[in-house]
């Protein structure tokens, strides 16, 4: 025997001595291989026509039972040659390689999967798909499936999130790393192309009417038939609100005005349908005006001021001019006199000053001063001529 011969002994001998030419795979590689015989602790295949191989069972997929003699299957080479010269494949390995491969693809492309969620957990559902499980964060379900409660109890939450358990969905992935186990879907985001052919139907300005599906803190989910819509807490009323659930519960009808229509989604609003009362009250006052109003909250930048039902903001710039702390002049639950500078209806701003108050005051006191110096002149040169 020469000595090429002595060194070429096993199957890695010979992919390391010819490479690809003479060997069609090597470990690593998922290839086809046809099911000679299927025992109780194996599968006895044939690889690429080239050598037997064998599935031992731990590398069986639950849902082979189906496979018979005669199929061709993919399997993943895990080793070319045991010790009893079989190649060594698994089938769990080759349907993961599958699997990665897809989920690439639809992460690249941006495309819609259909994953099954098996458990819930506080912050969202854990999904499969393959061998893979991802997670779909709670503020990444869609509308129709985000749990809508108003306590916001996380017992109660996580309720709602386990009635999903056992439930096919469509997702986009937003972020895959194999190598580091992570997957992260998002209904919302699968939705984005049915919501935009959807919204397209609705304009900013369009008043309808609506069923409430839902009260949180932050707002109202109104069903207006084929989309939902949001009504944030700002909108609900022009009076301040501080619990929804008070005035509102799921299934309540309510008008509503769309104000936006961006991302798709729609932004409602119910307190734009109502008379809007600052708007009368501000019809009162006009630029110039002196006011008395109470100091309700102090900020590095000014000061907020209540009066007569409404809410204005006196600049610390408008407060003196050696002024830098709206704190050195003014304190909370105290009223001063403010003179109006400027309203904006659309804005619902009234901006206000102390100092031109102060200014005019001076100027008052100065304007009398002069006064009372001319008539005591004027008596003393009248006095002086009757002496005459």
């Amino acid at each position: 025997m020469s000595k090429e011969s002595k060194k070429i002994q096993t199957m890695k001998d010979l992919v390391a001595d010819f490479s690809n030419k003479l060997v069609p795979f090597k470990e690593g590689d998922v290839t086809e291989v046809k099911i000679l015989e299927i025992g109780k602790s194996r599968i006895l295949v044939d690889v690429a026509g080239f050598c037997l191989g064998i599935i031992p069972e731990k590398e069986i997929l639950p849902e082979a039972t189906e496979l018979k003699a005669g199929d061709k299957i993919l399997a993943y080479v895990l080793m070319l040659e045991n010790q009893d010269g079989f190649c060594v494949l698994s089938l769990k390995r080759a349907d993961k390689e599958r699997v990665t491969k897809i989920l690439e693809e639809k992460f690249t492309t941006g495309d819609i999967l259909t994953v099954k969620c098996h458990d819930a957990n506080r912050g969202g559902l854990l999904c499969a798909f393959g061998e893979y499980e991802g997670f779909l964060p709670v503020s990444q379900l869609s509308s129709s499936h985000y749990p809508k409660v108003g306590s916001g109890d996380k017992d109660e939450i996580l309720g709602k999130l386990r009635q999903l358990v056992n439930q096919n969905l469509q997702v986009k992935i937003l972020s895959f790393e194999p190598q580091n186990n992570k997957l992260i879907f998002s209904e919302k985001a699968a939705g984005d192309l049915v919501q935009q052919e959807k919204i397209k139907s609705y304009q900013v300005g369009q008043t309808l009417e609506g069923t409430i599906t839902g009260v949180v803190d932050f707002g109202l989910f109104i069903n207006l038939g084929e989309v939902e819509g949001l009504v944030h807490i700002s909108e609900v009323a022009w009076e301040h609100v501080e619990n929804l659930s008070e005035k509102f519960k799921v299934g309540d009808k309510v008008k509503v005005q769309i104000i936006s229509v961006e991302n798709n989604r729609l932004s409602l609003s119910i307190k734009r349908l109502l008379p809007d009362p600052w708007l009368e009250l501000v019809k009162k006052y006009k630029n110039g005006d002196i006011i008395k109003g109470k100091i309700t909250r102090i900020t590095p930048f000014g000061a907020f001021v209540s009066f007569d039902g409404l809410d204005g903001l006196v600049h610390v710039s408008e407060m003196g001019e050696k002024v830098t702390s709206p704190a050195e002049l003014v304190e909370v639950g105290q009223a001063y006199k403010f003179k109006i500078i400027a309203i904006e209806p659309e804005l619902h701003k009234l901006n206000l000053s102390m100092k031109s108050v102060e200014k005019e005051k001076t100027e008052v006191k100065k304007d009398k001063a002069k006064k009372e110096k001319k008539s005591a002149k004027g008596g003393s040169a009248s006095g002086g001529k009757g002496n005459k």
